[in-house]
């Protein structure tokens, strides 16, 4: 079985490792995720090549690069949303909403 990797780009420490746990322990299937600060992000994501990108509460003066065959979830500002991979995929954010969305997205890829 093939290791998803996983970018996690999310400034506050504690909320990516909470994030990382959630993952790492519910999903199936073997994870690598990885953490990269906002300013890093773009190195990062060009050597891990990610299967799946989560933003969350990163600057809007941040930017970075997402490589094209990476598929995107992100948070809402006011973390109550998970949002993606497509543009009307917007749900509850919850550790069972966050593993279910990312099993949806490992799908399709």
């Amino acid at each position: 079985m093939a290791e998803v990797r996983i970018v996690l780009v999310i400034a506050p420490p504690l909320l990516a490792d909470l994030i990382k746990r959630v993952l790492t322990d519910g999903v199936d299937k073997s994870v690598k995720v990885e953490v990269a600060a906002p300013a890093e992000a773009s190195r990062r994501l060009s050597e891990v090549g990610p299967d799946v990108v989560i933003k969350g509460l990163v600057r809007a003066t941040s930017s970075f690069v997402v490589p094209p065959s990476a598929r995107v979830l992100s948070l809402s500002a006011d973390l109550g949303h998970i949002l993606g991979p497509n543009a009307d995929d917007i749900v509850e954010f919850t550790p069972d909403a966050l593993v279910a969305r990312l099993i949806d997205t490992l799908i399709t890829i």
